[in-house]
């Protein structure tokens, strides 16, 4: 038997040191690799880190390949870990990914492909779908005709359109309030607006879904993600979606010039502007964080994009789910991401 571990071990090191492609390794290889190091006392901190995370619970834990530690990846992955074998992921929820755009390579996961709610993190999902099937140029009379899905909140958003004078909104302007201010009543809609691309009717939610799909089908996420859309805003608690397929959207967004350039505009920036404007202060995050913010009861989370520490773009989606306070899951947002965007 040992000498069998013996030689998977070696097999592994040597398809780790012959590919520069990401490795992902489950969390049944990573507990067998790293107890077999234990046992040998000849632990590595970043190997201890991990073996850590797996004894405190994060089992679906994986990691892109391990950089070099005099690197500014093998640096950033070693803080990063750090940053995820702390108590708050004791008895909560941690879905992390970060990825260089510019190089296009995962830099770390962490339960990337684990069904969340995203919170306000879906108007991503709705705005990146909007500009993709209506376009940045786009405009309409916001209405609200449907309620979404089991809905968090007990306002009635449909009878407080603050809207009223009926006129038509750009995209750009819709964009705006929704995405800067997270406002829900823009976001759904926008959503509904979704529903009659195609020909389809105003209103019908199955109209909606299936021209989501049709994006997320051209982010390269496929239809069997195990995903839900409930609505546009976030509201809902029946919405599910990975981190994965959070960073996917951004990164596909990021590519399709129409896209981002109402995208990006649109986000809140680090200590600057709207939902973000007093987080990051006095940090290198500060300005280099574009991103949406996310909360619902027991939900947290932030996806966007970062001027890395690197000097490339990097997208990042995080969602903590199960804090008892919200602000315990922002203390976390914030501290990985200026874990990113320092040199």
């Amino acid at each position: 038997m040992k000498n069998g571990i013996f030689y998977i071990l070696i097999l592994l090191s040597i398809v780790a040191c012959s590919t520069k492609k990401t490795i992902v390794v489950t969390e049944p290889e990573i507990r067998t690799v790293y107890v077999e190091k234990e046992v040998k006392n000849k632990v590595s901190d970043y190997d201890m880190m991990l073996l850590n995370m797996l004894r405190n619970g994060n089992r679906n834990f994986n990691t892109s390949h391990q950089y070099p530690e005099n690197t500014w990846e093998g640096r950033l992955q070693a803080r990063l870990l750090e940053l995820c074998n702390q108590p708050l992921f004791n008895n909560s929820q941690l879905g992390l990914v970060v990825y260089d755009i510019t190089d296009g390579k995962f830099l770390f996961i962490v339960n990337g492909n684990q069904r969340m709610r995203p919170a306000s993190c879906q108007k991503i999902v709705t705005a990146v779908s909007a500009l993709d099937l209506l376009g940045g140029e786009y405009s309409y009379v916001p209405r609200i005709d449907e309620a979404g899905e089991g809905w968090c909140w007990d306002d009635n958003i449909t009878s407080q359109m603050p809207y009223r004078d009926k006129r038509r909104w750009h995209m750009n302007e819709v964009l705006q309030i929704m995405m800067k201010e997270s406002d829900n009543r823009m976001a759904e809609s926008l959503f509904w607006q979704l529903s009659s691309f195609g020909g389809g009717k105003f209103g019908n939610i199955k109209s909606v879904v299936s021209n989501i799909e049709q994006v997320f089908q051209r982010a390269g996420i496929p239809q069997a993600s195990g995903y839900r859309i409930a609505d546009g805003s976030g509201l809902s608690l029946y919405n599910y979606i990975t981190p994965q397929m959070l960073n996917a959207l951004l990164v596909y967004a990021w590519s399709q010039e129409d896209i981002r350039a109402h995208l990006i505009p649109s986000l809140p920036v680090g200590g600057v502007d709207g939902t973000l404007k007093n987080r990051f202060q006095g940090t290198k995050a500060y300005n280099n964080i574009f991103a949406k913010t996310g909360t619902v009861t027991g939900v947290s989370s932030l996806s966007g994009y970062a001027n890395g520490g690197n000097g490339h773009v990097l997208s990042f989606a995080i969602i903590n789910q199960g804090v008892e306070r919200g602000s315990m899951g922002r203390s976390f947002q914030d501290q990985v991401c200026i874990a990113i965007t320092e040199p």
